[in-house]
């Protein structure tokens, strides 16, 4: 029978059956069967572009209480614009030292994107990685994870016909899921409409919304969250003098009329950001290095882009 078929049996079980299954104290689809719905991989592994534009039947789509039960429910929801329908797809499951990794293909209207996701030894989710992307631009974002488990991301953007920058991220995954950036490989310093924005395609209606960049290569984006409370951020830098690069990502709250802040739930990583007359400052108010050189800070001032 299609693994995928049983899952969709198995949750049609469970919830004609919720009384049993608190009762049982264990869920009849375990993580066994979910892994089983992933390609057996093995390291080195590598996602090219073709493969992520490659069109598979909604019949092996991951179901929603599945994603929910064992990886987050949340995947996907800070990449695609609101409202967008999302379906997972299961790619390869592939066993690592410290974790094992689970590449995750999300697509929607005219976008997909892949997540490597992490999980520890017994099977819990830890964290997750935009690893890869392709649209209707020529624009490529792939990924690889080499023997020794270092994670590549190669950002391949056309800047005239014939002519491409490459930048190539490396990142280290600790046992807790927390990922590193080791270091940054470019064909060329990228500017800041070359790097890629994982929110850029999000709503920016509020007042503070936009990209606010300084130099040319160093960008905060800040977009529309939830409630008029939250914003969802990226933040992008290279320190021309030091070499020194930093990339972080996610939600944070207005704590004020012009005040944010975000704090990292799984460590002790927090941005202070405030806003005034087309401009924005971010300084640390807590350790970042897991997101940055150990030569640098996630501080400045940064320009409104019209």
């Amino acid at each position: 029978m299609n693994k995928l078929v049983l899952a969709l049996l198995t949750i049609g079980l469970l919830a004609g059956c919720g009384s049993k299954k608190k009762n049982a104290g264990k869920d009849t689809f375990t993580f066994e069967d979910f892994r089983q719905l992933f390609t057996q991989a093995k390291l080195p592994y590598k996602l090219t572009p073709e493969a992520l534009r490659e069109k598979l039947p909604d019949s092996v789509a991951i179901p929603q209480e599945l994603m929910k039960q064992f990886l987050v429910d949340t995947l996907g929801k800070s990449d695609f614009p609101e409202g967008t329908v999302i379906r997972f797809y299961p790619l390869a499951a592939i066993d690592g030292a410290a974790v094992n990794y689970f590449v995750v293909k999300a697509v929607g209207k005219t976008t997909s994107t892949a997540y490597l996701c992490f999980l520890d030894k017994k099977g819990h989710y830890l964290n997750r990685l935009a690893v890869a992307k392709v649209d209707e631009k020529k624009d490529q974002h792939y990924f690889s994870i080499d023997s020794r488990q270092v994670v590549k991301i190669t950002n391949e953007t056309e800047l005239s016909p014939g002519h491409t920058a490459i930048r190539e991220d490396f990142f280290g995954v600790a046992e807790d899921g927390k990922t590193t950036l080791i270091m940054t490989n470019t064909s060329g310093d990228a500017t800041a409409s070359q790097i890629f924005n994982p929110i850029d395609t999000l709503p920016a209606k509020h007042k503070l919304s936009g990209d606010y960049l300084s130099g040319e290569t160093s960008i905060v984006s800040i977009r529309d969250g939830e409630d008029p409370k939250s914003f969802l951020f990226f933040i992008s830098f290279s320190k021309d003098k030091t070499g020194c690069k930093g990339e972080l990502s996610g939600t944070g709250h207005f704590t004020g009329t012009n005040k944010g802040e975000y704090k990292d739930k799984e460590s002790s990583c927090g941005i202070a950001f405030q806003f005034a007359a087309g401009r924005v400052s971010i300084r640390e108010i807590g350790g970042c290095g897991a997101y940055r050189g150990v030569r640098c800070f996630f501080e400045g001032s940064y320009s409104k882009k019209k």
